[in-house]
């Protein structure tokens, strides 16, 4: 039987000389890696780590978990754990401090969402018959919230927290129609399926995710990254979802506001007034 401990690394020490040759290859850089590999998904730690994808599922199994996706999860609490006392009692002793920190994540959102994509984004949206909002699991009342708004923003929508009437609406979706996705990972099955089925019916697309090197991100006609990888803010776990939540947010202000953002965009002496009322905006989340 394998033997397993209270962390992740512990138990990828402990089963270390049960893995095969690829799997110790994919293990030797989560053990040298911790803190990057928490910010890696599964494509991006297989080329790292001079694997496949396959190989890394099957060295996540034989060290007790489902998947990469849990192992990770479990892995960046671990490490939330291991900052020490101190930082967390800073942290809970300052209320300031701890909006400071969620706020800072989001505010970086500014520097890394490129201002066009925004716009084309909200400019396909604006375009569409209908709008598909899909999302699984923690996401899924981000979707449900957005599509809600973009509702009453007068855009048609569809949006459900079950899988099977999302798939199900955007199955009947048409080449007038787009579907916006919300997966952190890049990898949730049903959203996965959802943009299989978006493509096959030739709809547009918006990818919201944390992961640029996924199947979803690379079939977007829209990218928007809501993780900055060289984050070093104290205190915050990455399943946090505010900026999933920002983002949502942009995109509304935007659809409020799009002909003041086309005004400003087309006019080149503008150009940084545009980009300036996306700061501003994001810099309410500032406090």
């Amino acid at each position: 039987m394998k033997q397993y401990t209270n962390t992740v690394l512990d138990n990828i020490r402990l089963n270390y000389e049960k893995l095969f040759s690829a799997e110790k290859r994919a293990a030797d850089y989560i053990l040298a890696n911790p803190e990057k590999t928490i910010m890696l998904n599964i494509t991006e730690l297989a080329q790292k780590s001079g694997s496949s994808e396959a190989t890394v599922v099957r060295m996540c199994k034989h060290v007790g978990y489902q998947g990469y996706y849990q192992m990770r999860l479990l892995m960046s609490h671990d490490l939330g754990n291991r900052r020490g006392v101190y930082d967390k009692e800073e942290m809970l002793n300052s209320a300031r401090r701890l909006f400071d920190s969620s706020a800072a994540r989001v505010a970086a959102l500014g520097e890394e969402i490129d201002n066009e994509v925004l716009v084309g984004a909200v400019r396909q949206i604006r375009m569409s018959r209908m709008v598909h909002v899909v999302a699984a699991g923690n996401t899924s009342p981000i979707a449900i919230d957005l599509g809600f708004r973009l509702e009453r923003c007068g855009i048609p929508c569809s949006y459900s927290m079950i899988p099977e009437h999302f798939l199900n609406h955007v199955s009947l979706g048409t080449s007038d129609d787009s579907i916006i996705a919300i997966s952190r990972s890049g990898v949730s099955k049903q959203v996965v399926q959802a943009m299989e089925l978006a493509k096959k019916n030739r709809m547009h697309s918006i990818v919201i995710s944390g992961e640029k090197h996924s199947q979803i991100a690379e079939a977007a006609d829209y990218f928007i990254q809501v993780v900055d990888k060289n984050n070093k803010t104290p205190g915050m776990e990455p399943a946090s979802h505010l900026p999933e939540m920002a983002v949502s947010d942009a995109l509304l202000y935007v659809l409020r506001h799009f002909d003041v953002f086309v005004k400003s965009g087309e006019k080149g002496k503008e150009t940084d007034v545009y980009g300036d009322v996306v700061e501003l905006f994001l810099s309410e989340y500032k406090l």
